[in-house]
């Protein structure tokens, strides 16, 4: 609460009147009961009321000042709360964006440093593989070999875009065209494992400024996430609506869900609980939704399963984009 606030508030003034007032109700409860106000044969009641009004007037004064203090002392150890709890705020956020900052530059050495070793083994083993018939053991081999390749091609090419993030390029946009893109590029992924895909709200939610590219990706990371997290046949659904100037997007799935002892944890890079899994995938979710100006959470009890079972992940972005971060500046490391 503002000084301002403080001088609307003056107890001492209202405590000092009800002290006069009081002093006067108890002159007059004397005199109504014919109490005798003379001193020496002269009548002594305006004197009486005087000293009775200045005495309990400057009584209520001081009990009033006494609650000013007490209440400024109250605000005062709320507004040092406050900033002390944002004190610890900035710190972890200085803290989590240096040790960022160093897994990307760490990430980025040794995926410059593999990723050209990786294409020269993958040439070879295509020549050699060309020297068996399809089908054999060593064409097998040679297929494995191209087919690990890829994958850690893939793996090199998160490395370098999480420690490299690009630049946000705004424009009025639409989700569904989002999730569009998303489920095409997920769908071998999704028939492959017979997934069952729900979207309700997508259509209705209004147009809103992002990187179109960007929204797709954390869709997409989204969508993969869930589809490696759920059983074959299992159940994803993607829901949407807008409020005020908001948009949410809840990406959920009917598998084991998010543990609690995790759920801070889960969108931290290189943090996963599956055994193939690199960690970047909602490491990059977080980081496109910060730049954006919108957060994420895991949402419990919002799971595709029966009774809301399985994890649910909730998106809230700005209809009209990051109100603080400019277009051109890029999307730094963040959870």
């Amino acid at each position: 609460m503002t000084r301002a606030r403080h001088k609307q508030r003056r107890y001492d003034l209202w405590g000092c009147a009800a002290g006069v007032a009081l002093a006067a109700i108890d002159v007059a409860i004397f005199v109504f009961f014919g109490a005798d106000m003379s001193l020496a044969g002269r009548d002594v009641t305006v004197p009486v009321l005087t000293l009775f009004g200045l005495s309990y007037g400057a009584l209520g004064f001081a009990v009033g000042r006494l609650a000013m203090a007490r209440e400024r002392a109250r605000e005062d150890a709320a507004t040092i709360e406050q900033q002390m709890r944002a004190l610890e705020a900035s710190q972890r956020a200085a803290l989590q964006n240096e040790k960022l900052a160093a897994i990307g530059r760490l990430a980025a050495g040794i995926a410059h440093e593999v990723r050209n070793p990786l294409g020269v083994i993958r040439s070879s083993a295509a020549m050699v593989q060309e020297s068996f018939a399809p089908g054999d053991e060593p064409w097998r081999a040679c297929e494995f070999i191209r087919e690990e390749t890829v994958r850690l091609d893939a793996l090199t090419s998160k490395l370098l875009d999480f420690a490299r993030p690009r630049p946000l390029r705004l424009q009025s946009t639409s989700l569904e065209k989002a999730v569009l893109h998303a489920l095409q590029l997920a769908q071998p992924e999704l028939e492959s494992r017979r997934i069952q895909v729900s979207k309700q709200g997508i259509e209705e939610t209004p147009e809103l400024e992002a990187d179109p590219d960007l929204l797709a990706q954390l869709v997409l990371d989204l969508v993969v996430n869930a589809a490696e997290a759920v059983d074959e046949g299992g159940r994803l659904a993607l829901r949407a609506q807008s409020l005020r100037r908001d948009l949410v997007l809840e990406v959920a799935d009917s598998g084991p869900g998010v543990p609690v002892a995790v759920a801070e944890q889960i969108f931290e890079p290189f943090f996963t609980t599956k055994p193939r899994g690199t960690g970047l995938g909602l490491a990059m979710v977080a980081r496109i939704v910060k730049a954006h100006g919108g957060s994420v959470e895991v949402a419990g009890g919002r799971g595709a399963g029966p009774g809301g079972a399985g994890a649910c992940f909730r998106l809230i972005l700005p209809l009209h984009g990051p109100a603080e971060q400019p277009r051109s500046e890029a999307a730094e490391p963040s959870v």
